[in-house]
């Protein structure tokens, strides 16, 4: 007898049962190996080619929000920040800055970049936004550079005398901050000091700067009331226009810890004083 005819019936059965199974399992994975290699490598590929196109447009939409746009400018009134979204480095911005405390104004964009010693890449890169205006504050009208004196021939106008027109001829102040600075001056009586001026709604530091440059207070306008510091409570104190509550009662509390005021200077001791108003706010005060 073969070894066919001592395999029992149940044996043989099982034994069909499995390679059928494993004929099937090798079919099915024929066949997913055949469906991943038809599509699904197409599919990935245009999933990431799709995705790699929205990645390099949210990039460059990034990229242009980040990268710091340039305007045009007038060197004579460049800051600190703008310097710095131009590539201006800090060498060079310190010869801008000494240049201008002399002075000086910048006649044309050649005499810029001699000032200035920036590269010849930069200055082409910034020409185009280099914007003079060289004039004559007496005439309005354009003036001839004159290379030989840095320094033009200005004479100063009385701020507490000056119209709007006088102060629109001021790069930086047009017709609302022109009428804006005339009301304000009309409001506390005229200018006594010219950190006064920095009250101003909007007028940026530049142009602050600026203003001096043509006009100076010639007749300080008197004080109309000032503030006994060692004597005042809370509710006088606030009659200065630069001292609120807080401020007030720190005033207030100071004094009564540590005596009264031998200065006005001691103010400045007081924890959270506004240094930066202190002239405006010693306006209005007296020590007895």
């Amino acid at each position: 007898m073969s070894w066919l005819g001592r395999i029992t019936p149940g044996a043989r059965y099982r034994t069909g049962l499995l390679w059928t199974g494993l004929l099937l399992w090798l079919w099915s994975a024929y066949r997913f190996a055949g469906y991943l290699y038809e599509n699904n490598q197409p599919v990935a590929f245009q999933i990431d080619s799709v995705e790699i196109k929205r990645l390099d447009s949210l990039e460059r939409i990034y990229d242009s929000i980040q990268k710091p746009r340039i305007y045009p400018f007038n060197p004579d009134y460049i800051s600190d920040y703008r310097a710095y979204v131009l590539g201006i480095d800090a060498a060079a911005l310190k010869r801008i800055r000494a240049f201008r405390s002399r002075g000086g104004r910048f006649k044309s964009k050649r005499h810029f970049k001699e000032i200035s010693g920036i590269s010849d890449s930069l200055y082409e890169k910034l020409k185009p936004y280099i914007k003079i205006t060289y004039r004559n504050f007496e005439t309005n009208k354009p003036s001839a550079p004159n290379y030989a004196s840095s320094k033009p021939p200005i004479r100063k106008k009385d701020i507490n005398t000056a119209t709007a027109e006088d102060l629109k001829k001021v790069y930086g102040i047009g017709e609302v901050l022109s009428k804006r600075i005339v009301r304000y001056r009309k409001k506390i009586g005229g200018f006594t000091i010219k950190e006064q001026l920095k009250d101003i709604y909007a007028l940026s530091p530049e142009a602050y700067e600026a203003l001096w440059q043509h006009f100076e207070i010639k007749n300080p306008a008197p004080v109309k009331f000032t503030i006994n510091l060692n004597k005042a409570d809370m509710q006088e104190l606030q009659k200065n226009p630069y001292i609120d509550f807080d401020l007030a009662e720190k005033i207030v509390e100071h004094r009564s810890l540590k005596g009264k005021f031998k200065s006005l200077e001691d103010l400045k001791q007081i924890e959270g004083f506004p240094r930066d108003k202190y002239e405006r706010i010693v306006l209005y005060l007296r020590l007895n």
